[in-house]
């Protein structure tokens, strides 16, 4: 045989190679569709990134979501790393819908612009599965402070130029930001005063060790009906019905535009379309379901219905918002 007949006889085995191997692949292919299409046959778990209100609004999700599905759901807490711990984690999973995650303003768009190595890319890593619940923020101040409008609290800090100090529960987590934007926005010089949580920043505010937040509304209702904190606007331009006595900063005069806190659903890139038009419905059911919705208004959130597309637009222009200020401001962690 001479070498040009060896050629030829490999070539040929190597076709017959090919051609096995894709009629296995082809005859794979109905199988795989088939369990795509018994999507969930075992649990799912949602990571929330966060504890307080993540938390408790993932187990509503997954209380609610396992009814549609005929399934069950777990709740996985992943804390640490300003949420892009619990991300990652749904980054690097399967994609193949058993593993999903909440998606928060923090972890998706301000803590990538100040963490190294995030573990994800808020526009590559994610496929968006929508947004659950949108959380307005409402500024706190001491009533030792003495001021009872934003007009009065303005005059008050301009009057004392880097004397009062606002607290957070973390450097550039949405809290801070929204804080440092405001005062950017109206002019006024403060200083940052960072703690591990809400709470703590809330007990510094009652003490009088901190002057004002910038605060979640769920997170303030308590303490604000009780009169041990006082609030003096909140963000958006109407007022939010879990706070009907406290006006709006556009009704107080103020053309200040803060974010609202999101609080939405993603799963890893590349889920197959069985999989995601399922998830899809499930997640659609779920928001438009009054009794979810009030649960949400309940816990001092505004219930949303607003799609995976919308929603990752949504946190793209955040996150611009937010990586702009980080940068102009010089923001560092700690």
């Amino acid at each position: 045989m001479n070498h040009s007949d060896k050629i030829s006889r490999r070539a040929a085995t190597l076709r017959l190679a090919a051609m096995a191997g894709g009629a296995a692949s082809l005859g794979a292919l109905p199988s795989l569709a088939f369990a795509q299409s018994n999507y969930p046959e075992r649990p799912i778990t949602l990571i929330a990134p966060f504890g307080g209100a993540v938390d408790f609004l993932a187990r509503q999700i997954a209380l609610h979501m396992a009814k549609t599905m005929n399934g069950s759901m777990i709740v996985d807490v992943k804390l640490g790393g300003s949420g892009t711990i619990g991300l990652s984690a749904v980054a690097r999973a399967a994609p193949d819908g058993y593993t999903i995650g909440m998606g928060t303003s923090t972890a998706m768009t301000s803590a990538p612009h100040l963490i190294k190595n995030p573990g994800y890319d808020v526009v590559k890593s994610f496929t968006y599965l929508g947004l659950i619940q949108t959380t307005r923020q409402v500024l706190v101040v001491s009533p030792a402070l003495g001021v009872n409008t934003v007009a009065e609290f303005i005059a008050l800090a301009k009057s004392k130029p880097g004397k009062l100090n606002f607290g957070s529960s973390g450097i550039g987590n949405s809290i801070h930001l929204a804080a440092e934007q405001f005062n950017a926005d109206v002019g006024i010089q403060a200083v940052h005063v960072p703690y591990k949580t809400g709470p703590e920043t809330d007990a510094a505010i009652m003490a009088g060790d901190v002057h004002y937040a910038w605060q979640s509304v769920p997170s303030s209702i308590a303490l604000l009906t009780s009169g041990r904190t006082k609030g003096l606007a909140v963000t958006g331009d109407s007022r939010d019905p879990a706070l009907p006595n406290v006006p709006s900063l556009k009704e107080a005069g103020y053309n200040v535009l803060l974010p609202d806190q999101l609080f939405g659903m993603v799963a890893p890139a590349n889920l197959p379309a069985p999989v995601l038009a399922k998830l899809n419905q499930a997640v659609q059911a779920m928001t438009a379901d009054p009794e979810f919705q009030a649960i949400v208004r309940k816990g001092g959130g505004t219930p949303s219905q607003v799609g995976g597309d919308e929603f990752a637009k949504i946190v793209q222009r955040d996150s611009k918002l937010w990586g702009d200020l980080i940068k102009r401001l010089n923001i560092t962690p700690t």
